[in-house]
């Protein structure tokens, strides 16, 4: 679901590309020149029509900016993480961030994402677009969840799963069986950030960098599964606080700075590269 390798489009001499490739550099995502998942023109939205001629489900998020950097512009899959990626280059170059989908315009997320501040994952996203309907005509739809999550205007907790339009459990194989087919069902991804940090490093300093990770890639969930770190760092109060703060498993390493291979290891996938946070802490994330 989510989409952090991107590659940028423009003249080599354009300075605005040059800051916008440093900067979700240093935040963390992968800058790549194939298989990416995200393409940034920096050329009119006209020329970018024609260079990549042909929309299909296998075009990547494209995002346009205007030559002067005045205005960023999410053109395709919008809803697939285009609008948060367009919202963080809008925010790095001071430029108006343009919108078009049918939920933005009535000023809701749309289902996906929401999955994706969530930390989220849709199970049956054949629903989507009926649900989405709903979403469009009514204004809102009900959410049933057994986990702490983040609501946003446009989505409303309820107490009785029958009421629900959506249905977060953590627990999805046989209870599905018996679950309303108009409803959309989700559970929760696992969350696994990779850290290190020095001895002297404040324990605020270590919270803020996994606060500040997870919003990089604009999760807003308050609970990481998995956090990983050195062996040094067992018995260390400072990352077992840390720990119970974000109600997470701490799994000690042999690495003295995990990060990339640590999550390879238990299986997730690496959507945040190793970035320097506060303090000098490293973090990457994965998800499974």
């Amino acid at each position: 679901m989510y989409v952090s390798r991107i590659k940028i489009i423009a003249e080599s001499s354009n300075e605005l590309a040059k800051k916008v490739r440093n900067s979700l550099d240093e935040l963390g995502y992968f800058i790549v020149d194939n298989k990416e998942e995200v393409q940034v023109y920096f050329y009119p939205i006209e020329e970018i029509i024609y260079r990549v001629k042909k929309f299909s489900t296998k075009t990547p998020v494209i995002i346009g900016v205007t030559d002067d950097g005045s205005y960023v512009i999410p053109l395709f899959k919008e809803n697939c993480g285009g609008s948060f990626i367009a919202g963080m280059i809008a925010d790095l170059l001071g430029s108006q961030l343009i919108l078009t989908s049918r939920t933005s315009q009535q000023g809701v997320y749309s289902i996906q994402e929401f999955a994706w501040i969530n930390g989220l994952e849709i199970i049956n996203r054949e629903k989507i677009d009926e649900l989405e309907k709903k979403l469009l005509n009514s204004g809102k739809l009900k959410v049933y969840s057994n986990i702490d999550i983040h609501t946003v205007e446009g989505y409303e907790l309820t107490r009785k799963e029958e009421d629900a339009d959506i249905i977060i459990k953590t627990d999805t194989e046989e209870e599905d069986k018996e679950i309303d087919d108009k409803k959309i069902i989700m559970k929760p991804l696992s969350l696994v950030i990779a850290l290190s940090y020095s001895k002297d490093t404040p324990k605020e300093a270590i919270y803020y960098s996994i606060i500040s990770t997870l919003k990089s890639i604009n999760i807003l969930r308050s609970t990481v599964n998995f956090i990983i770190t050195s062996e040094s760092k067992n018995g260390d109060k400072k990352i077992q606080d840390i720990a119970k703060s974000f109600n997470s498993t701490v799994i000690y390493v042999k690495e003295k700075q995990p990060c990339e291979p640590s999550l390879d290891f238990v299986n997730a996938r690496v959507i945040l590269k190793k970035t320097k946070r506060a303090y000098g802490v490293l973090t990457c994330l994965g998800v499974k």
